[in-house]
């Protein structure tokens, strides 16, 4: 065997056994995804490769597996997820398209067999070479292309920020309604993933600063590139915010490493402080964050604010005196989500009031802790209660039975899943007292972190607290 064969043979053992430790970590019982993805800043693409150890948890026979391919959703104009009056925002310089295309994939080493399906091949479906059971686990390889659009959304790119929020195939949620293949839809956060393991090698122009989900492990600068080493563990999502412009600052709360990435200046200190304020309350409110990091990132989004895990994206629109106001406010709300969507998952098409509703209500109780109780009342009579009444004015149905697919304009949406589920957890608190309802959404965080909850597992976790049947409560509100 001559000296190159080995050399080869003895790289591929080192690989492997990367790959093994890796795969082998705790919590093997969960899936993982592996990614090696560069980004070129020029043509504004990202190549990757991508291996998922997928584990069956769900309790029947597999012939299928499917994952969602959501950068496909800006592939074309006449099916964008905005409406028509968000477009010149979206898309100040002009449409051009953004998308994902799968140039290989493997199933255990061999060619899988897959289709893409509509709309805009949004669904990424393979066929398993076998039925897989309960516990087993298969290894599935890809090979990408994503293309990012000019769009400030949580997918493009503006004049200062690159954003990455759901741009790797990622995979569908399997429950008892089968695999969740819904698109992209205009109006909520339509997202609906469950937790797992990741480790992303992403290599970047070495001008860039990146902020992400998870602990950076590693970094090399060479020849221009910088590479990181990134691992998260117990994740919903992967999200990444890039720029040349920023500038970051932390600091540390309860043992959990605080960050501002801002390239507006005069405000990434104040950034911090209302994050690190909203992280020390839901804390000791809610129950203990239990990542390392959390990052808060100065975007080129048009539109507030967008969580993923360890990382929210907040519009640079936000960032001046005038709507520094909002700006905490808006930085208060999705820093809930961390603990209402991205550790108690739920889905989001299907109850998006679980989580909006909920995280809007946590948002008046962080206004109540740092202003007053009085301020937090006057939003609620004036913003939320009072928003909602002067819409259910003019619309015959507020129920919560929506799902993203039926909602027509984002005043319905934001009216029924924002303020009309807040008014339910305003309510409830007024019903059961604020010592037990406090102790409702500790029990409610500790029993459902990093699971899917449903509204019926609320309901549950309210009785079993108070000891009363509560469901006539939530059914009032639910139509």
């Amino acid at each position: 065997m001559d000296v190159k064969k080995k050399l080869l043979l003895g790289l591929l053992a080192v690989v492997i056994a990367v790959l093994f430790v890796y795969f082998a970590l705790p919590d093997k019982g969960m899936t993982t995804y592996l990614i090696e993805a560069k980004y070129d800043d020029e043509s504004k693409t990202v190549e990757a490769v991508q291996t998922v150890r997928y584990v069956n948890t769900t309790g029947t026979f597999l012939k299928e597996i499917c994952f969602h391919l959501y950068p496909n959703a800006f592939k074309s104009e006449e099916n964008l997820p905005f409406t028509k009056e968000e477009l010149p925002f979206v898309y100040p310089e002009g449409f051009a398209p953004g998308f994902i295309e799968i140039e290989k994939v493997t199933i255990n080493g061999l060619p899988a067999v897959y289709t893409l399906e509509e709309p805009n091949d949004e669904i990424l479906r393979l066929t398993l070479p076998r039925e897989i059971k309960k516990g087993e686990s298969v290894n599935i390889k890809m090979q990408y292309k994503v293309k990012l659009p000019p769009a400030r959304s949580r997918f493009g790119y503006g004049k200062n920020t690159v954003q990455l929020g759901n741009w790797y195939p990622i995979l569908s949620v399997y429950d008892k309604n089968g695999w969740n293949n819904d698109p992209y839809y205009i109006f909520g956060d339509p997202f609906y993933s469950d937790i797992a393991n990741y480790k992303v090698e992403l290599t970047v122009p070495e001008k860039f600063v990146v902020a992400c989900t998870g602990e950076g492990k590693e970094q090399k600068v060479e020849k221009g590139s910088k590479k990181l080493v990134i691992e998260a563990h117990k994740v919903r999502d992967f999200a990444i915010v890039m720029s040349d412009k920023f500038k970051v600052i932390e600091q540390v709360v309860d043992g959990i490493k605080v960050k501002s990435y801002y390239f507006t200046e005069g405000y990434g200190d104040k950034v911090l402080k209302f994050a690190s304020d909203a992280i020390k309350f839901y804390n000791d409110y809610i129950g203990k964050y239990p990542y390392k990091e959390y990052s808060v990132v100065e975007t080129d989004f048009y539109m507030g604010g967008m969580e993923y895990p360890q990382l929210v994206m907040i519009s640079k629109d936000l960032y001046n005196k005038a709507n520094l106001f909002n700006l905490e406010y808006v930085i208060a709300h999705e820093t809930a989500h961390q603990w209402w969507y991205a550790l108690v998952g739920n889905n989001q098409i299907r109850e998006s009031w679980l989580d909006e509703g909920l995280t809007e209500y946590t948002t008046l109780l962080y206004i109540e802790r740092y202003y007053g109780k009085a301020t937090a009342e006057e939003i609620y009579r004036l913003v939320i209660e009072g928003g909602f009444n002067k819409f259910v004015n003019n619309s015959a149905d507020t129920s919560f039975a929506k799902t993203l697919a039926d909602f027509k304009e984002w005043k319905e949406y934001t009216n029924i899943a924002y303020n009309k589920g807040a008014m339910v957890f305003y309510n409830l608190r007024k019903l059961i007292g604020d010592e037990d309802f406090k102790k409702v959404l500790q029990t409610y965080y500790e029993k459902y972190k990093y699971k899917i909850a449903t509204t019926q597992d609320l309901i549950d976790v309210v009785d079993s607290v108070t000891g009363k049947d509560t469901g006539g409560f939530f059914q009032s509100w639910f139509y």
